[in-house]
């Protein structure tokens, strides 16, 4: 899974601020862009989000994305 995607149902993600991780909410119709790089296995996937890099759940991607 690579390009740009549209989020078509909130979803969650998690990124580093200031030293821990803190969970966002990715509101529907948001525009990311996924590199397929992965981590722990296939369960998270590195995105970037308004050019933040954040981790979100490969599941979530399935489910609730589409092409942008």
């Amino acid at each position: 899974m690579q390009g740009k995607l549209r989020i078509t149902n909130p979803i969650l993600a998690v990124i580093a601020v200031d030293g821990h991780h803190e969970a966002i909410t990715v509101s529907s119709g948001a525009i990311i862009e996924t590199n397929g790089k992965k981590f722990n296995g296939e369960r998270l996937m590195e995105v970037t989000l308004d050019g933040a890099t954040v981790l979100m759940f490969t599941e979530d991607l399935k489910t609730s994305s589409v092409p942008a």
